[in-house]
């Protein structure tokens, strides 16, 4: 395993500090894999819900955000945050 520098382990620690002083639990976060992580309202959750349970599970998670209107912004990395599942 390779080790981290001295300052990108400070910098790493310094950006998870700012992400544990979230001042809500409303903030969700997503990415599809390009250099953004998007942002969306948790409280539109059911209206996420029901969008994608109307199209019968075919709509991807953004599509589903974006249509309840909970799209909130996006933090913009470095370099690409990978998509990936499991």
């Amino acid at each position: 395993m390779s080790d981290l520098t001295k300052e990108e382990a400070a910098w790493i620690k310094k950006v998870q500090r700012a992400l544990n002083s979230c001042p809500s639990d409303r903030l969700g976060f997503f990415t599809i894999g390009d250099t953004d992580v998007q942002i969306y309202d948790k409280e539109k959750s059911v209206q996420i819900d029901r969008i994608y349970d109307g199209n019968k599970g075919t709509a991807d998670f953004c599509f589903c955000v974006s249509e309840a209107e909970a799209n909130l912004g996006c933090l913009k990395f470095p370099s690409l945050v990978e998509s990936t599942a499991g």
